[in-house]
């Protein structure tokens, strides 16, 4: 399932795709498709503990839903299909259920500002 949503011939990833496919990681081990390398790969793309942390909460976050698909579902592709859309994207945003509420609002799931630096939104204490 994994293999046919995301293919293993990558270079490098974004911290989104890298999320993505470790959600996906998570999903496909708890349907009993274990996939250690590519989960090891996916963590060796990011040096900073803090980006291996994000991919760390999305496979976790991936394995614990299918765990709790499966008791419900016989078979291991409805599981899939319930938690991983055709383009591998996570049904429900796979990071946000596994941090606390301060950070959930981190740019990983907001689209990057534009614009001059005026117009960006600025901390109360940071304005004249």
């Amino acid at each position: 399932m994994y293999d046919r949503t995301f293919g293993t011939e990558w270079d490098d990833l974004t911290r989104e795709e890298a999320v993505r496919r470790a959600f996906a990681l998570g999903v496909a081990e708890g349907v009993g498709n274990r996939r250690p390398a590519e989960l090891d790969r996916v963590m060796e793309a990011f040096p900073s503990a803090y980006d291996r942390s994000l991919v760390e909460l999305a496979y976790d976050e991936g394995r614990t839903k299918a765990l709790a698909a499966s008791d419900e579902a016989d078979d291991p592709t409805e599981v899939w299909e319930a938690l991983v859309d055709g383009d591998g994207a996570p049904r429900e945003p796979p990071v946000r259920a596994a941090l606390p509420g301060a950070i959930t609002e981190l740019t990983l799931t907001r689209p990057p500002r534009e614009g001059p630096p005026s117009s960006l939104d600025l901390p109360s204490m940071l304005r004249k």
